[in-house]
């Protein structure tokens, strides 16, 4: 009696399934394709496409007369605009004694690069008009940043995605550090200058006994 009734039920679901493949619906490229003659035409299609009978450029060539007609739109712009340039050419203003400050920053032309947003700052300490207390106290405070064979104080940043950004915090920065440097609470007299950062080459003369001697040109008689 069971099997039975188990086979009735799957005979119902076997007929349940052909009902709904019967009922399903094959998408619009399916039946274009088993019909081909009522399929739409479509202008692009390859059949379509006229014989290639060799009086053009490949793709490759387009792309080389591409490059080409790139270079020559800059020769051109080299010749006939750069010139005109000169109309609003400034004299060079030399900086002031004031402007003691110098930024260094890069930029690529065409393409971005992270490098763009960096932002280098040099200044001469002995420029910050610091005495020998206060002086000291920015040194042992900037540690590895100055170079003492060069006298300079070199702060970076590249933590703002902007370069304008990494420049306003470096010169807010270096105001810092100068505001430290003469507060009188704490000198730092105690603490040595550490230059062990600063590791200078000694060059080596070449012994001149070492030399090899030159040969003498004797002429024949």
């Amino acid at each position: 009696m069971n099997s039975l009734i188990l086979s009735g039920q799957l005979s119902r679901c076997t007929a349940r399934v052909g009902i709904t493949r019967a009922l399903s619906t094959s998408a619009v490229q399916n039946l274009g394709r088993q019909r081909p003659g009522r399929r739409s035409e479509h202008p692009f299609d390859v059949e379509n496409m006229e014989k290639f009978n060799f009086d053009d450029q490949t793709t490759i060539g387009h792309e080389l007369f591409g490059n080409i007609r790139e270079v020559r739109s800059y020769l051109r712009k080299a010749k006939y605009e750069i010139p005109k340039l000169s109309e609003h050419a400034k004299p060079f203003v030399p900086p002031t004694s004031s402007q003691i400050l110098r930024f260094k920053t890069q930029n690529y032309m065409g393409e971005p690069h992270p490098v763009e947003s960096k932002c280098v700052l040099n200044v001469k300490v002995d420029l910050l008009g610091l005495n020998d207390q206060e002086r000291h106290k920015l040194l042992v405070l900037s540690g590895p940043r100055y170079n003492p064979e060069t006298g300079e104080l070199t702060l970076s940043s590249e933590k703002f995605p902007y370069v304008k950004q990494n420049k306003k915090y470096l010169s807010d920065l270096l105001d810092k550090l100068v505001a430290e440097a003469k507060d009188s609470s704490d000198t730092f007299a105690d603490i040595p200058l550490d230059t062990r950062h600063v590791k200078s080459k000694k060059k080596l003369e070449f012994p001149a006994e070492w030399a090899r001697p030159k040969k003498s040109t004797s002429t024949s008689s």
